[in-house]
């Protein structure tokens, strides 16, 4: 990423007239070596600019110039020990020789983790006298985050990071960690050494089971090629993977977004987003959320506030293959982009709660992580660092938290300095919402054959199409994602068969435990009912819910794509009550759904309605389960016409 430090010694150095009384020193070896060093800047020849300095400093260690200039060259380079030692040095000798040497000094102190020096240089500096207004505010906002993270260092939260298993680490470089929503597969992206100094970046995947992991293998052929798979990311339901190709071909700037789905099991080739999502500069990390739609990542193009910024496409259909078609970009907003550097984004499954790194933010000296929640149409909290030891004064990106906020994972040096990657359990002050899902199997209900049907899961409340997927396969399933603290309704479709529905209720804490869930769909004919799961009427009344909403919009689309059905919607009860009561009961929440049925649209002569009370139980009266699955309403096909 760029460097925090503007070059402006660097650009003075190299401007000044070739003769011996402009410098501090007066060895003209000296000289000839720092000159040669500005000439090897010019073409960023950093390595052997700092070859020449210190050829020039053996000869005269008091050329303040030479220190200055070494100073820059290793931030450059992003040596921030060397070159806080170089600040030092130069600062011994007059820290007022160039006006912002103190300043410098405390930021590369500050990234190298050596707050206190930092905090002295830079409440040093804002005694400087005649800084501009500027200026005055660098420092101050320098100082504060000296400040924020001498405390932060002085509390830390309580996490111990461990090692995910040998199988990946082993492997190398090895970071980007992302996994489904049941936690069944782990992808990540290795960095493998070719020859001399090149290198290969692939995506792999392991299988996991009881939380141990499978040997990692490389993804599809379909999706890797020659270059580079860098910063990938697989959808929670596993549909959609997502990775940052650079220099390709197809590219529109230095680096692009790419996807590829998966259909009937097999990754299909992944393509680029298009110039509509890509910009001519660099853009990277694309994630997406539980929902399919919406699609975050960062970039530098133009119009930003700052460096590099987090922005968000959001879906507009699918194309004929099954990929998202996106907007134009939208930035995230000032409450999250600054003029530093944003990038690396990560929504959780719950589709609340961003995490991000940012050098601007208050934070550590280098990258921090911080979190952020959704409040609105792109509508953010202040960000929040997520705190010492998560960020250090090292730069930290690409965290990734399990669906039910378990673990969270990230890639860091290890003893070997590799880049490995490791977990540590989600300590309560920087958890997402908790977030369960279901994993549903369609199949025919006599021959148990699988089926491709289209599944549906909405917001019973709001009536909101949460997310409309395909379960398909080999065994005709889909995974979906279910965040905390809703009430969802599931509707199951498919040309030719009764719909399914059902409904999951996550309010109050609830943790849903059906994890798997078959669904058997019922061949359209003559005699073949369905219970309305997600009809609800209010408490001892006929009186529909609103609730009820989505589903009986979606009956009224089946029978009207199905215009040759007559049926009977009829009422049932449970056993609590009289035997009239009940009856009554049944038949006025059955007249209810017809009326509803008929007052949008679908002719009266195709629907009857009956209530039959307490006398066809499909449970066990006798337990609260057992009657609330008897209180129930169902279609049943009467005729084909």
């Amino acid at each position: 990423m760029h460097r925090s430090i503007i070059l402006l010694f660097i650009i003075y150095a190299c401007t000044q007239p070739l003769t011996a009384q402009n410098y501090s020193t007066d060895s003209k070896r000296a000289i000839k070596m720092y000159e040669a060093a500005t000439g090897a800047i010019r073409y960023t020849q950093y390595d052997k600019a700092i070859e020449y300095l210190d050829d020039a400093l053996n000869r005269d260690d008091q050329f303040i110039e030479a220190w200055l200039l070494k100073a820059q060259a290793y931030n450059v380079l992003n040596r921030p020990k060397d070159e806080a030692q170089a600040y030092r040095e130069a600062i011994n000798i007059d820290e007022l020789f160039f006006k912002f040497t103190l300043l410098n000094s405390a930021k590369a102190h500050f990234r190298s983790g050596a707050y206190e020096i930092a905090l002295k240089h830079a409440s040093q500096f804002l005694n400087v006298p005649k800084l501009e207004p500027q200026d005055l505010s660098n420092g101050q906002y320098t100082l504060a985050q000296i400040k924020f993270a001498i405390e932060a260092k002085q509390n830390p939260i309580e996490i111990d990071p461990s090692p995910v298993s040998n199988l990946i680490n082993r492997l190398g470089d090895v970071y980007w960690p992302s996994m489904t929503v049941d936690n069944s597969r782990f992808y990540f992206t290795a960095k493998l050494p070719l020859y001399r100094q090149s290198f290969q970046e692939d995506i792999y995947v392991s299988h996991m089971r009881n939380d141990t992991f499978g040997k990692p293998y490389a993804i599809s052929d379909e999706v890797l090629s020659l270059s580079n798979e860098g910063a990938s990311f697989i959808s929670p339901d596993g549909r959609y993977l997502l990775f940052t190709g650079c220099r390709r071909s197809d590219g529109y700037g230095s680096c692009d977004l790419y996807m590829s789905v998966k259909k009937e099991d097999q990754w299909q080739k992944p393509i680029n987003l298009g110039s509509k999502v890509n910009s001519n500069r660099w853009d990277s990390r694309p994630v997406i959320s539980s929902n399919g739609k919406t699609l975050y990542f960062s970039s530098n193009r133009t119009g930003g506030h700052g460096k590099a910024d987090i922005y968000m496409c959001k879906k507009q259909g699918e194309t004929d293959d099954g990929l998202p078609k996106w907007s134009e970009p939208i930035n995230l907003g000032d409450s999250i982009n600054t003029s530093g550097d944003e990038f690396a984004p990560f929504i959780h499954a719950d589709n609340q709660t961003l995490y991000f790194s940012s050098d601007y933010h208050l934070g550590m000296g280098g990258q921090d992580i911080f979190m952020t929640r959704k409040t609105g149409d792109n509508q953010w909290e202040k960000p929040k660092n997520l705190g010492y030891p998560i960020n250090k004064h090292t730069d930290e990106i690409g965290l990734f938290i399990d669906a039910p906020a378990k673990y969270a994972y990230f890639a860091s040096d290890d003893n070997q300095d590799r880049r490995s990657i490791f977990r540590f359990k989600v300590p309560e002050q920087i958890k997402p919402q908790y977030v369960s899902y279901v994993k549903v199997f369609v199949k025919h209900q006599e021959t148990y054959e699988p089926l491709n049907a289209m599944v549906n899961l909405f917001d019973i409340e709001s009536t909101e199409t949460i997310v409309e997927i395909r379960a398909e396969g080999r065994n005709g399933s889909a995974l979906i994602s279910l965040p905390g603290n809703k009430r969802y309704g599931m509707m199951v479709e498919k040309k030719g068969y009764m719909f399914y529905s059902s409904h999951f209720d996550l309010k109050s804490g609830n943790k849903n435990n059906i994890k798997k869930l078959d669904i058997l769909l019922q061949p359209i004919k003559t005699g073949q009912s369905v219970v309305l799961n997600n009809v609800f009427f209010e408490f001892d009344s006929y009186k529909l819910s609103s609730e009820s909403k989505a589903e009986l919009e979606r009956i009224k689309r089946f029978l009207e794509q199905n215009n040759n059905l007559y049926v009977e919607i009829s009422g049932h009860t449970d056993n609590q009550g009289s035997d009239q009561y009940n009856q009554n009961l049944s038949a006025q929440r059955a007249k209810a759904v017809y009326m509803f049925l008929v007052e949008q649209g679908i002719n009266p002569e195709r629907l009857t309605y009956k209530g039959y009370g307490m006398t066809e139980p499909i449970a066990d009266n006798n337990t609260k389960a057992g009657r609330a699955q008897n209180r129930r309403t169902e279609m049943t096909i009467i005729q084909i016409k």
